[in-house]
């Protein structure tokens, strides 16, 4: 399907707040020739499943080719490695992300002529350490992208730049991270907005692999999904096993941008 198009522009989106404005920001600047690609984890929630369809028609009104690559899915992963990743070895991301994206960018632009746009801001770091907090504004030959061109154009911006971009294309900012993977490293507001089908999603993972996917020592001492969850929905340092919570009754909100 991608022989007959001439792409000179690749976003790899999750189609959250960064990627939406880059697609935006693309679209005001007159870009041709875009591709906007999302890696399929096989483990996005019910919700963001729904998103990326729309998501999807949106960038297609625009003039944009969207596009999807495979990968072998975390549930098939996991089973492979007959166990979940762990913050030190985080083997997921090379195998769901990277590596699919570098296959689709061999076979959709043999000749590295392409530019791959990245919605990477400084002000998401944490701390002066992170990676992120001195990520370049471009690349010549990017490692990630097989020695592809790089551009971040957001890299200075703050998010209220980048909010103005997605009020222009009549997207309401979400008030939360993008959620293609219920990762490992998700934190307990990530938690608190999965959905009963994506709980017993993990449940039957788990019950399968024989393992918890999230570390009790990570997690005040909370083994299996449904323990991690309750320990997410407990007030901060309270978690305990004889603690009865509602973990779907709370009115909850997320406290990263």
């Amino acid at each position: 399907m991608g022989s007959e198009r001439f792409i000179r522009f690749v976003i790899f989106a999750s189609y959250g707040n960064d990627s939406c404005a880059l697609i935006q920001w693309a679209h005001e600047w007159q870009l041709e020739g875009v591709a906007v690609v999302y890696s399929d984890t096989g483990w996005a929630t019910k919700e963001w499943r729904q998103r990326v369809e729309e998501k999807e028609a949106w960038a297609q009104s625009l003039g944009f080719w969207t596009y999807r690559t495979e990968s072998i899915g975390f549930p098939n992963l996991a089973r492979e490695k007959k166990g979940f990743p762990t913050q030190r070895y985080q083997w997921c991301s090379f195998r769901l992300k990277i590596e699919p994206g570098m296959r689709w960018l061999d076979e959709h632009d043999p000749h590295k002529s392409a530019v791959c746009l990245v919605g990477a801001r400084r002000d998401e770091a944490k701390s002066p350490e992170d990676s992120r907090a001195k990520f370049p504004e471009y690349l010549v030959r990017s490692d990630n992208h097989g020695g592809r061109l790089m551009l971040a154009p957001f890299v200075c911006w703050d998010a209220t730049a980048r909010d103005e971009l997605l009020h222009r294309a009549g997207i309401e900012p979400l008030p939360h991270r993008s959620r293609e993977c219920r990762c490992i490293n998700s934190n307990k507001s990530d938690m608190r907005l999965w959905t009963e089908d994506d709980i017993a999603e993990m449940r039957a993972l788990e019950a399968e692999i024989g393992k918890p996917i999230f570390r009790p020592a990570r997690h005040m001492g909370a083994k299996g999904i449904d323990e991690v969850v309750r320990w997410a929905n407990s007030p901060r340092g309270k978690y305990g096993a004889e603690v009865e919570e509602d973990l779907f009754g709370c009115s909850t909100g997320w406290c990263e941008a």
